[in-house]
């Protein structure tokens, strides 16, 4: 009996052995690594929730490791995914490590539907835009040229990603308005009065009308500098007392007054290397081109196709001439 047991043993053994294996490869047949675009993401903190990653339902949770040095976890970005497969063909997530950044040859430019806006002024706030949370602060600029800003129109978004995949927005510029056409009123008039703040911003008098001017209010001065008596266009909306909101102002002519000296308010143009800039990143204030003085505002259009804005770049500036030679500059952009 005993020489019995002892020859049974090595086979239990055996038995017990290749069955504890054949339980590791159950195991590693259910694991999965694949490497995919992601195409949704739930919203919510953590991106807790299913993703959809080249059509295949990866479930997330607190759990899972997101490894975002390569770019954030966003729509749009690649990743490498590595956990279980379930009998349906989804994936319980591990990890997920971003591969490759979600974003176009600028690399920080997303359109995208308007889907929510907040009801504060200038919209500073949170903005919900192609499924995807956009954060406007009072320094966002925002261009109106082509419709209004409201729920539906479409825009594009320059900015910032975050962690998160949320997005700081430093320039949001409407491609197309939900109202048809151009969605905004128009005046024809003359600047009667001017508030006294920088950039005009405030309460403006045009042909008997009040004309109420923000930070984001387009303010084309190619053909003449603002002041009382020049003649303008303006588009925007009408308020309930007759007043109107300006999306965009665009001077047409120069005032009548004969008075002022020399050339001041006439096109110039400054082509030259950029000698210095001032702090800031918004490059607003006085540059310094080919030892001229340029004054960069809120509403100059700075392009740079070719090339960033620095010392030593050469650029071409147009504007207008002030009495004393420098220049207010409606757009500077990198030479070819």
């Amino acid at each position: 009996m005993k020489g019995t047991l002892l020859r049974l043993f090595p086979l239990v053994a055996i038995l017990s052995s290749f069955a504890a294996v054949t339980a590791v490869y159950a195991s590693d047949d259910n694991e999965t690594k694949f490497t995919g675009v992601v195409e949704s993401l739930p919203n919510t903190t953590g991106f807790i929730g299913d993703w959809t990653v080249s059509g295949r339902t990866v479930h997330v949770s607190g759990a899972a490791r997101i490894e975002q040095e390569n770019g954030a976890a966003a729509v749009g970005a690649m990743v490498k995914v590595e956990g279980l497969t379930r009998a349906d063909n989804s994936v319980d997530a591990r990890e997920i490590n971003v591969k490759v950044a979600a974003r176009n040859d600028d690399g920080l430019k997303f359109k995208g539907t308007i889907e929510g806006l907040p009801g504060t002024p200038g919209f500073t706030g949170d903005w919900r835009v192609g499924g995807r949370t956009i954060h406007v602060s009072s320094s966002t600029r925002i261009e109106t040229e082509d419709g209004p800003v409201a729920v539906g129109a479409f825009v594009e978004i320059e900015g910032t990603p975050r962690a998160d995949g949320s997005m700081d927005a430093s320039k949001i510029e409407v491609k197309s308005n939900v109202n048809g056409g151009d969605g905004r009123d128009e005046l024809k008039g003359t600047v009667e009065s001017l508030p006294g703040t920088p950039g005009f911003i405030g309460d403006w008098r045009v042909s008997g009308r009040t004309v109420h001017v923000t930070a984001a209010t387009i303010i084309d001065q190619e053909h003449a500098a603002v002041a009382v008596g020049v003649s303008v266009e303006i588009k925007g909306t009408i308020r309930p007392d007759g007043s109107i909101d300006a999306a965009k102002i665009e001077t047409k002519s120069a005032s009548d007054d004969s008075g002022g000296s020399g050339n001041e308010g006439q096109s110039g143009k400054v082509n030259g290397v950029i000698q210095s800039l001032p702090s800031g990143s918004n490059l607003i204030g006085d540059w310094m081109i080919n030892n001229s003085v340029v004054h960069v505002t809120s509403s100059t259009k700075l392009k740079a196709e070719h090339g960033a804005f620095a010392v030593g770049t050469r650029v071409k500036a147009k504007g207008l001439k002030l009495a004393d030679g420098s220049l207010v500059a409606t757009k500077i952009q990198v030479a070819d």
